[in-house]
């Protein structure tokens, strides 16, 4: 069934036919209520999942929803105020593809158009896991994940909170590590209940956009020492900083 714009505020409804087509072949091993919240999810985008603009995907017995490319674009495209930007540019190290960079056009409430660009890194995207299209099409597939970080940094409002394919790839990264212990995980909060209240929300902001996690706590162990080396660091910052502020006058 096509969710049309003009019924993106009812129910999207299923009928039995479809059902047995997103289990059977869009969804394989989703149940009734993952369904539900699947159904839910098409009715507040508007999104189709039997033309591929939107996905309900599994992964160790967990469903994650996520959009095409071209299910951004046509939210962006109903606000009346998006405009597809200049080509993608890309950054290399030698011969070594480092980002891209998408730009998107987006008309703001005076009339008036702004550029707006996001950039996706490589080393931060590509799967762990052998992936064709990352191998034979990296380009493509870089500039479609900062495609999709421009058009949310442009519409938040009707984005926030979606996350393309090519972006949900970079999830499985984690889903083939194990978390970081109990130990590591309390030593990791301690830290970062150190840092400023500025630098804490940056910090978990990233584990949602760039880690694709919401909590500190399913942080892959391969990350430990990174993030801990950071957190000093900012943990070491905040201390200064409130040090010279108490010395003021």
């Amino acid at each position: 069934m096509t969710v049309a714009l003009s019924q993106k505020n009812e129910i999207a409804q299923f009928n039995p036919e479809q059902v047995a087509l997103i289990k059977n072949y869009l969804c394989k091993g989703i149940n009734d209520d993952e369904l539900k919240l699947f159904q839910a999810v098409c009715k507040k985008t508007g999104l189709d999942p039997f033309m591929k603009q939107i996905y309900a995907v599994k992964r160790k017995d967990q469903m994650t929803i996520q959009t095409s490319i071209d299910g951004y674009r046509l939210i962006a495209e109903r606000t009346g105020r998006y405009c597809p930007g200049r080509e993608s540019t890309y950054v290399y190290e030698g011969e070594k593809l480092v980002c891209a960079t998408s730009y998107v056009k987006k008309q703001t409430a005076d009339g008036t158009w702004h550029e707006v660009a996001a950039s996706a890194y490589f080393d931060e995207y590509k799967p762990a896991y052998s992936n064709q299209f990352w191998e034979s099409k990296k380009h493509i597939m870089l500039a479609k994940c900062a495609e999709s970080l421009a058009l949310r940094k442009a519409f938040p409002n009707e984005l926030s909170g979606l996350y393309s394919e090519e972006e949900m790839h970079q999830a499985s990264n984690n889903l083939i590590e194990s978390p970081i212990s109990d130990e590591h995980y309390v030593e990791l909060s301690d830290l970062l209940d150190k840092c400023s209240p500025e630098y804490q929300e940056r910090f978990n902001k990233w584990l949602v956009e760039r880690k694709k996690i919401n909590s500190i706590s399913m942080l892959p162990e391969s990350c430990y020492e990174s993030v801990k080396k950071g957190l000093v660091e900012k943990v070491e910052e905040y201390r200064k900083s409130l040090e010279v502020i108490n010395a003021e006058p």
